[in-house]
């Protein structure tokens, strides 16, 4: 996906709150930095890019490593205490296809914990709203007939405390197979940017514990993290497994020109709800033929 005008204020917008616990004039610095990078960047270029550089620039002038620290173990924690009443509701639904389908939903619901479009957001409403609403784009049955056939998984994370309701989604994969996976892939950040899960989230969840698991980093543009999303490694990794789920927007972003990927997440912003051509706020699984 490429790099929009409408970007750019995003940008700034999320300086201003990796940086709020900074002194004013620490952060009128920053935000100059921030604002002569994107005036000197070449815009032709990847989105992962410039989130990676300017939150570097912010890493370098705080030498905070992870702004967002507290953060996500609030996002898991505010996510966990919902697991058990979430798990009660599947277990009341007869039917392991609609269980399957309201566990993808509730996944889905899941990536409304994002502090890169917003700061703000309702999580009860977001899953009320999208279990009771019709997905924007619906390829549901298509993802069902793989996770039926096929052993093995790919699976790119977005979020802390997203993730639990990805933990979920995967159970209930699970479930439906009768089996486990002979192999789940689960991307996660090699190092800490915005509010992405990291592997500290996923031992705080427990993700960790399904059977036959791997864990694949991305990079934030740090040494030794990861590769990025438009790297040959990670279109590699893709092209190995047979069924390939994406959360979230960045991941979308990144990830887009793939074929053979589902994409799941709420469209939070104008970009990439004109990039889906579906409304702000819809919920989609978007199946990459």
């Amino acid at each position: 996906m490429k790099l929009y005008l409408e970007c750019i204020p995003c940008f700034l917008k999320q300086t201003l709150f990796a940086t709020k616990d900074q002194e004013e004039e620490k952060r009128i610095i920053i935000l100059k930095k921030v604002i002569k990078f994107l005036y000197d960047k070449n815009w032709d270029t990847s989105h992962d890019e410039i989130v990676n550089q300017i939150y570097n620039l912010i890493r370098e002038e705080t030498r905070i490593l992870d702004p967002y620290k507290d953060i996500k173990k609030e996002s898991n924690n505010m996510a966990l205490k919902l697991y058990p009443s979430l798990k009660s509701q599947l277990n009341k639904i007869d039917d392991m296809e609609k269980r399957l389908y309201t566990a993808a939903k509730l996944s889905i619901a899941g990536n409304i914990i994002d502090f890169g479009p917003s700061s703000e957001f309702d999580l009860d409403k977001t899953i009320n709203d999208v279990l009771n609403k019709k997905l924007a784009i619906d390829d549901f049955d298509i993802l069902l007939n793989k996770i039926l056939i096929y052993d093995n998984l790919l699976f790119f994370a977005d979020n802390s405390g997203e993730i639990v309701f990805d933990k979920i989604f995967i159970e209930e994969m699970i479930n439906i197979r009768n089996k486990p996976f002979k192999e789940i892939a689960f991307v996660i950040k090699g190092g800490p940017i915005i509010n992405d899960a990291m592997m500290d989230d996923v031992y705080e969840v427990g993700i960790d514990k399904f059977p036959n698991i791997t864990f694949y980093k991305i990079g934030n543009g740090m040494k030794d993290t990861g590769p990025n999303r438009k790297d040959k490694e990670v279109k590699g990794w893709i092209k190995n497994y047979d069924i390939v789920i994406s959360k979230g927007q960045a991941n979308y972003e990144g990830l887009s020109e793939n074929k053979n990927i589902f994409f799941m997440l709420i469209s939070k912003c104008p970009v990439i709800s004109k990039d889906l051509n579906v409304e702000v706020m819809d919920a989609v699984i978007k199946y990459n033929i």
